[in-house]
């Protein structure tokens, strides 16, 4: 994988707010455009759904309750950066847990939520 593909998906996890808020949050944090679970940000798509792993105690962050898939479509690093950074500040600032999965983690508030989540 090249330094240019690194930005090209990443997956955010999300727990405390429902489908619906998790939409809203992340149409308020970036200003995207709504296409009922499609958001877009420029050419950036942002898929928010339930997620198929959840479980119950939810105690692992792949296991919450909702997944929103990241992907770059044309948009530079920085813009791709910048679009996680928001729906993750944006998440913790609405008490939400929240963490990003991906190969530019280092690069974000927090690098991607983790220290936020250890035991």
């Amino acid at each position: 994988m090249t330094n240019h593909d690194r930005y090209d998906y990443c997956g955010l996890y999300l727990r405390g707010a429902s489908r619906e808020a998790a939409i809203e949050l992340t149409a308020r944090a970036t200003g995207a455009t709504r296409d009922d679970c499609l958001l877009r940000v420029g050419t950036i798509e942002i898929e928010i759904r339930r997620n198929d792993n959840s479980t119950h105690d939810g105690a692992d962050f792949p296991t919450w309750p909702i997944k929103m898939e990241i992907e770059r479509g044309n948009a530079t690093s920085r813009q791709v950066i910048e679009t996680v950074s928001k729906i993750l500040t944006h998440a913790w600032q609405a008490g939400h847990d929240a963490i990003a999965a991906c190969d530019y983690e280092d690069e974000l508030p927090d690098h991607g939520g983790y220290p936020r989540y250890r035991d």
